[in-house]
């Protein structure tokens, strides 16, 4: 390997996937606060037969959504995680086979 060659391993992608999803969570929450206010608004001016499915309909539809934090907090802190400690101990040993490649290959000039 030449003096000028340098492997990495690059987690810039990760970082920002786990940056991403705290602005995910931060917005997708907004979103779900201002549906329920709308809909709490609404349901208390609305009565009657259609007021009642409506209010099922979109009970099923929250229910459905979930919680996005709560799925985007296990990815990140599962796959994510493992994806990035192994990247991370990848780039220790490419740091040290950079620094001294020839103890890593056994090779003798």
């Amino acid at each position: 390997m030449s003096e000028d060659a340098f492997v990495s391993a690059d987690i810039d992608k990760i970082v920002k996937f786990e940056n991403d999803s705290t602005t995910a969570i931060t917005e997708f929450n907004a979103i779900k606060t201002g549906f329920e206010d709308i809909n709490t608004t609404l349901l208390s001016k609305w009565i009657g037969e259609g007021a009642d499915s409506y209010k099922a309909d979109t009970g099923h539809i929250l229910e459905k959504i979930q919680d996005i934090q709560g799925i985007l907090d296990e990815i990140n802190n599962g796959v994510v995680k493992d994806i990035k400690e192994a990247y991370l101990s990848l780039d220790e040993a490419l740091d040290e086979f950079n620094r001294n490649p020839q103890a890593e290959e056994g090779a003798t000039e």
